[in-house]
Protein backbone atom coordinates (compact mmCIF):
# COMPACT_ATOMS: atom_id res chain seq x y z
CA UNK A 1 0.00 0.00 0.00
CA UNK A 2 1.56 3.22 -1.36
CA UNK A 3 1.23 6.63 0.63
CA UNK A 4 -2.03 7.66 -1.88
CA UNK A 5 -3.96 4.41 -1.13
CA UNK A 6 -3.30 4.88 2.56
CA UNK A 7 -4.62 8.56 2.22
CA UNK A 8 -7.13 7.87 0.63
CA UNK A 9 -8.00 5.21 3.12
CA UNK A 10 -8.20 7.40 5.61
CA UNK A 11 -10.66 9.63 3.97
CA UNK A 12 -13.12 6.55 3.19
CA UNK A 13 -12.80 5.90 6.87
CA UNK A 14 -13.63 9.03 7.91
CA UNK A 15 -15.96 8.08 10.52
CA UNK A 16 -13.34 6.67 12.29
CA UNK A 17 -10.32 8.86 11.28
CA UNK A 18 -12.03 12.26 12.26
CA UNK A 19 -13.19 10.68 16.19
CA UNK A 20 -9.59 9.66 16.39
CA UNK A 21 -7.96 12.76 15.43
CA UNK A 22 -10.61 15.09 17.74
CA UNK A 23 -9.34 12.99 20.74
CA UNK A 24 -5.36 13.44 19.59
CA UNK A 25 -6.32 17.12 19.97
CA UNK A 26 -8.22 17.16 23.16
CA UNK A 27 -6.04 14.92 25.14
CA UNK A 28 -2.88 17.25 23.99
CA UNK A 29 -4.88 20.14 25.00
CA UNK A 30 -5.82 18.98 28.26
CA UNK A 31 -2.48 17.85 29.13
CA UNK A 32 -1.27 21.20 28.04
CA UNK A 33 -3.89 22.65 31.07
CA UNK A 34 -3.49 20.12 33.46
CA UNK A 35 0.36 19.21 33.27
CA UNK A 36 2.30 20.91 35.79
CA UNK A 37 5.54 23.01 35.25
CA UNK A 38 8.94 22.36 36.45
CA UNK A 39 10.71 24.61 37.94
CA UNK A 40 14.24 25.08 39.17
CA UNK A 41 17.15 26.40 41.38
CA UNK A 42 20.24 26.11 41.45
CA UNK A 43 23.45 26.88 43.50
CA UNK A 44 27.58 26.43 42.96
CA UNK A 45 29.66 26.77 45.79
CA UNK A 46 33.87 26.53 45.68
CA UNK A 47 36.16 24.73 47.88
CA UNK A 48 39.33 26.91 48.93
CA UNK A 49 42.37 25.78 50.20
CA UNK A 50 43.44 27.07 53.64
CA UNK A 51 44.43 30.12 55.05
CA UNK A 52 47.96 29.20 56.63
CA UNK A 53 48.57 27.27 52.95
CA UNK A 54 47.33 30.74 51.19
CA UNK A 55 49.49 32.96 53.34
CA UNK A 56 52.74 30.65 52.69
CA UNK A 57 52.93 30.56 49.00
CA UNK A 58 49.85 33.64 47.30
CA UNK A 59 50.40 36.21 50.42
CA UNK A 60 47.05 35.11 51.51
CA UNK A 61 45.22 35.37 48.27
CA UNK A 62 43.41 31.50 48.18
CA UNK A 63 42.17 31.54 44.61
CA UNK A 64 46.06 31.74 43.47
CA UNK A 65 46.33 28.25 45.27
CA UNK A 66 44.11 25.80 43.41
CA UNK A 67 45.04 21.80 43.23
CA UNK A 68 44.00 18.50 43.03
CA UNK A 69 43.05 18.18 46.52
CA UNK A 70 40.14 20.41 46.32
CA UNK A 71 38.67 18.67 43.80
CA UNK A 72 38.29 15.19 45.59
CA UNK A 73 36.99 17.15 48.51
CA UNK A 74 34.30 18.53 46.51
CA UNK A 75 33.10 15.33 45.45
CA UNK A 76 33.09 13.78 48.91
CA UNK A 77 30.96 16.96 50.03
CA UNK A 78 28.84 16.52 47.38
CA UNK A 79 28.55 12.34 47.99
CA UNK A 80 27.89 13.13 51.76
CA UNK A 81 24.75 15.60 50.96
CA UNK A 82 23.68 13.53 48.26
CA UNK A 83 22.37 10.54 50.64
CA UNK A 84 19.26 8.84 52.29
CA UNK A 85 19.76 10.87 55.75
CA UNK A 86 19.75 14.33 54.33
CA UNK A 87 16.91 13.18 51.79
CA UNK A 88 14.76 12.38 54.89
CA UNK A 89 15.94 15.25 57.22
CA UNK A 90 14.77 17.82 54.71
CA UNK A 91 11.46 16.10 53.81
CA UNK A 92 10.64 15.84 57.60
CA UNK A 93 11.13 19.70 57.19
CA UNK A 94 8.66 19.73 54.80
CA UNK A 95 11.28 20.47 51.89
CA UNK A 96 10.18 17.92 49.37
CA UNK A 97 12.12 19.37 46.05
CA UNK A 98 14.12 16.80 44.22
CA UNK A 99 17.75 17.63 44.02
CA UNK A 100 21.19 16.76 42.94
CA UNK A 101 24.59 17.68 43.91
CA UNK A 102 27.36 16.66 41.12
CA UNK A 103 31.07 18.39 39.86
CA UNK A 104 30.53 20.69 36.62
CA UNK A 105 31.80 18.28 34.17
CA UNK A 106 33.00 21.72 32.15
CA UNK A 107 35.13 22.80 34.63
CA UNK A 108 38.00 22.26 36.15
CA UNK A 109 37.86 23.98 39.25
CA UNK A 110 36.86 22.69 42.32
CA UNK A 111 33.31 23.30 42.23
CA UNK A 112 30.26 21.51 43.55
CA UNK A 113 26.19 22.66 42.13
CA UNK A 114 23.77 21.95 43.55
CA UNK A 115 20.20 21.93 41.31
CA UNK A 116 16.59 21.71 42.76
CA UNK A 117 13.49 20.80 40.77
CA UNK A 118 9.83 21.11 42.08
CA UNK A 119 6.48 21.77 40.10
CA UNK A 120 6.26 24.29 43.01
CA UNK A 121 8.73 27.55 42.46
CA UNK A 122 8.93 28.24 46.33
CA UNK A 123 9.35 24.53 47.31
CA UNK A 124 12.42 24.55 44.72
CA UNK A 125 14.10 27.79 46.01
CA UNK A 126 13.51 26.46 49.78
CA UNK A 127 15.34 23.23 49.38
CA UNK A 128 18.24 24.76 47.40
CA UNK A 129 18.48 27.33 50.25
CA UNK A 130 18.59 24.46 53.02
CA UNK A 131 21.24 21.94 50.89
CA UNK A 132 23.50 25.51 50.59
CA UNK A 133 23.61 25.44 54.37
CA UNK A 134 24.25 21.62 54.69
CA UNK A 135 27.15 21.79 52.96
CA UNK A 136 30.04 23.37 55.25
CA UNK A 137 28.43 21.60 58.07
CA UNK A 138 29.40 18.24 56.10
CA UNK A 139 32.95 19.82 55.62
CA UNK A 140 33.42 20.36 58.87
CA UNK A 141 32.23 16.96 59.43
CA UNK A 142 34.91 15.40 57.67
CA UNK A 143 37.44 17.42 58.54
CA UNK A 144 36.96 16.93 62.54
CA UNK A 145 38.78 13.76 62.39
CA UNK A 146 42.23 15.97 61.02
CA UNK A 147 43.68 17.50 64.39
CA UNK A 148 45.86 19.91 61.92
CA UNK A 149 45.45 23.74 61.87
CA UNK A 150 44.93 23.80 57.83
CA UNK A 151 41.55 23.20 57.00
CA UNK A 152 39.38 23.82 53.41
CA UNK A 153 37.32 26.72 52.99
CA UNK A 154 34.44 26.59 50.82
CA UNK A 155 32.38 29.65 49.55
CA UNK A 156 28.75 30.08 47.67
CA UNK A 157 30.31 31.28 43.87
CA UNK A 158 26.26 31.51 42.73
CA UNK A 159 22.83 31.19 43.64
CA UNK A 160 19.67 31.67 41.69
CA UNK A 161 17.37 33.85 43.15
CA UNK A 162 14.25 33.11 41.21
CA UNK A 163 13.30 29.60 40.39
CA UNK A 164 13.63 28.78 36.51
CA UNK A 165 10.26 27.31 34.47
CA UNK A 166 11.83 24.17 32.72
CA UNK A 167 9.49 23.06 30.17
CA UNK A 168 11.28 19.72 29.25
CA UNK A 169 9.51 17.39 31.01
CA UNK A 170 5.77 18.69 29.82
CA UNK A 171 6.97 18.80 26.23
CA UNK A 172 8.18 15.43 26.36
CA UNK A 173 5.12 14.23 27.58
CA UNK A 174 3.04 15.94 25.24
CA UNK A 175 4.64 15.04 22.20
CA UNK A 176 4.77 11.22 23.84
CA UNK A 177 0.07 11.49 24.08
CA UNK A 178 0.43 13.35 20.58
CA UNK A 179 2.42 10.49 19.08
CA UNK A 180 0.18 7.80 20.62
CA UNK A 181 -2.64 9.76 19.41
CA UNK A 182 -1.90 10.15 15.83
CA UNK A 183 -1.01 6.28 15.73
CA UNK A 184 -4.11 5.13 16.61
CA UNK A 185 -5.62 7.68 14.11
CA UNK A 186 -3.54 6.44 10.97
CA UNK A 187 -3.45 2.92 12.33
CA UNK A 188 -7.43 1.86 13.27
CA UNK A 189 -8.55 2.75 9.64
CA UNK A 190 -6.07 1.10 7.80
CA UNK A 191 -6.60 -2.36 10.15
CA UNK A 192 -10.22 -1.80 9.57
CA UNK A 193 -10.05 -1.61 5.78
CA UNK A 194 -7.62 -4.77 5.72
CA UNK A 195 -10.20 -6.81 7.76
CA UNK A 196 -13.07 -5.77 5.66
CA UNK A 197 -11.94 -5.32 2.76
CA UNK A 198 -8.64 -8.14 2.44
CA UNK A 199 -6.64 -8.49 -0.77
CA UNK A 200 -7.64 -11.82 -2.61
CA UNK A 201 -4.68 -13.88 -3.12
CA UNK A 202 -3.58 -14.23 -7.16
CA UNK A 203 -5.05 -17.55 -8.95
CA UNK A 204 -4.75 -19.13 -12.15
CA UNK A 205 -7.62 -18.69 -14.75
CA UNK A 206 -8.54 -20.99 -17.44
CA UNK A 207 -9.62 -20.52 -20.47
CA UNK A 208 -11.80 -22.41 -23.35
CA UNK A 209 -9.51 -23.09 -26.37
CA UNK A 210 -12.05 -22.61 -29.32
CA UNK A 211 -9.55 -25.03 -31.47
CA UNK A 212 -10.51 -27.78 -28.68
CA UNK A 213 -6.64 -28.09 -27.86
CA UNK A 214 -5.00 -28.32 -24.15
CA UNK A 215 -6.74 -25.40 -22.10
CA UNK A 216 -3.65 -22.57 -21.34
CA UNK A 217 -3.36 -20.78 -18.41
CA UNK A 218 -4.43 -17.22 -18.11
CA UNK A 219 -2.46 -15.77 -15.26
CA UNK A 220 -3.47 -12.03 -14.16
CA UNK A 221 -2.16 -9.61 -11.72
CA UNK A 222 -5.37 -8.84 -10.33
CA UNK A 223 -8.91 -8.60 -11.22
CA UNK A 224 -8.85 -4.86 -11.59
CA UNK A 225 -6.40 -4.73 -14.34
CA UNK A 226 -7.25 -6.82 -17.82
CA UNK A 227 -4.52 -5.05 -19.84
CA UNK A 228 -1.99 -7.72 -17.68
CA UNK A 229 -2.58 -10.85 -18.81
CA UNK A 230 0.26 -13.37 -19.36
CA UNK A 231 -0.82 -16.63 -21.83
CA UNK A 232 1.05 -19.79 -21.61
CA UNK A 233 1.85 -22.22 -22.93
CA UNK A 234 0.61 -20.18 -26.18
CA UNK A 235 -2.69 -21.65 -28.18
CA UNK A 236 -1.60 -24.07 -31.33
CA UNK A 237 -1.52 -22.40 -34.65
CA UNK A 238 -4.72 -22.99 -36.12
CA UNK A 239 -5.34 -24.46 -39.80
CA UNK A 240 -4.69 -21.86 -42.70
CA UNK A 241 -7.43 -19.75 -44.22
CA UNK A 242 -8.80 -22.21 -46.97
CA UNK A 243 -8.33 -19.57 -50.49
CA UNK A 244 -11.41 -18.36 -52.04
CA UNK A 245 -13.83 -20.02 -54.53
CA UNK A 246 -12.61 -19.76 -57.64
CA UNK A 247 -9.26 -18.74 -57.38
CA UNK A 248 -6.94 -21.06 -57.57
CA UNK A 249 -3.78 -20.79 -55.42
CA UNK A 250 -1.02 -19.52 -56.87
CA UNK A 251 2.23 -22.01 -57.31
CA UNK A 252 5.51 -21.08 -55.98
CA UNK A 253 7.86 -19.50 -58.25
CA UNK A 254 11.03 -21.69 -59.05
CA UNK A 255 14.48 -20.59 -57.45
CA UNK A 256 16.58 -19.47 -59.90
CA UNK A 257 20.12 -20.68 -60.67
CA UNK A 258 23.03 -19.17 -58.78
CA UNK A 259 20.51 -17.70 -56.39
CA UNK A 260 21.44 -18.25 -53.28
CA UNK A 261 19.07 -18.95 -50.09
CA UNK A 262 17.45 -17.67 -47.49
CA UNK A 263 19.87 -18.17 -45.24
CA UNK A 264 22.94 -17.26 -47.39
CA UNK A 265 24.60 -13.93 -48.37
CA UNK A 266 26.14 -13.42 -51.51
CA UNK A 267 29.63 -11.36 -51.91
CA UNK A 268 32.00 -9.88 -54.19
CA UNK A 269 30.06 -10.26 -57.49
CA UNK A 270 31.47 -9.25 -60.27
CA UNK A 271 30.76 -8.95 -64.18
CA UNK A 272 32.59 -11.44 -66.47
CA UNK A 273 35.96 -9.67 -67.97
CA UNK A 274 37.13 -9.29 -70.96
CA UNK A 275 38.41 -12.75 -73.04
CA UNK A 276 42.08 -13.30 -72.28
CA UNK A 277 42.53 -16.81 -73.94
CA UNK A 278 45.87 -17.31 -73.49
CA UNK A 279 45.73 -16.64 -69.38
CA UNK A 280 48.50 -13.38 -70.02
CA UNK A 281 48.71 -12.01 -66.66
CA UNK A 282 49.60 -8.36 -68.36
CA UNK A 283 46.89 -8.53 -70.22
CA UNK A 284 44.03 -5.66 -70.01
CA UNK A 285 42.56 -5.06 -67.08
CA UNK A 286 45.81 -6.92 -65.49
CA UNK A 287 43.53 -10.09 -64.36
CA UNK A 288 44.06 -13.77 -65.01
CA UNK A 289 41.20 -15.49 -66.26
CA UNK A 290 42.00 -18.64 -65.60
CA UNK A 291 43.07 -18.34 -62.13
CA UNK A 292 39.21 -17.12 -61.38
CA UNK A 293 37.17 -19.37 -59.10
CA UNK A 294 34.31 -20.56 -61.36
CA UNK A 295 31.77 -20.60 -58.98
CA UNK A 296 28.72 -20.05 -61.42
CA UNK A 297 28.32 -20.51 -65.67
CA UNK A 298 29.15 -16.82 -66.54
CA UNK A 299 32.63 -16.48 -64.54
CA UNK A 300 31.24 -14.69 -61.66
CA UNK A 301 32.69 -15.14 -57.94
CA UNK A 302 29.70 -16.11 -55.81
CA UNK A 303 30.73 -16.94 -52.04
CA UNK A 304 28.08 -18.30 -50.03
CA UNK A 305 28.11 -17.80 -46.50
CA UNK A 306 26.19 -20.31 -44.31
Amino acid sequence: MDLMEAVFVLARRWTITVPLLVLTIAAVTVGYLLLPWTYESSGTVVFLTSKQIAEKNTGGNPYLSFDGSLSITAELVGRAVDDELTAQDLAQHGLTGTYETQIPPDSRAPLLKVTVTHSNPAMAQATMEAILKRIPAALDDLQKTNSSISQVRLSVLTKSKEPERVATSKIRSLVGVLAVGLMLTVGAPLITESIRNPRRPIQPKRVQDPDGGPEPRRLRLDDDAPTAVHVWPPAAAGPAHPPAAGNPPEPARPRMEGQGSGRSRTRGTRRTPRPNPEGNPNAAGGRNDAAWPRGTDDGRNTRRYP
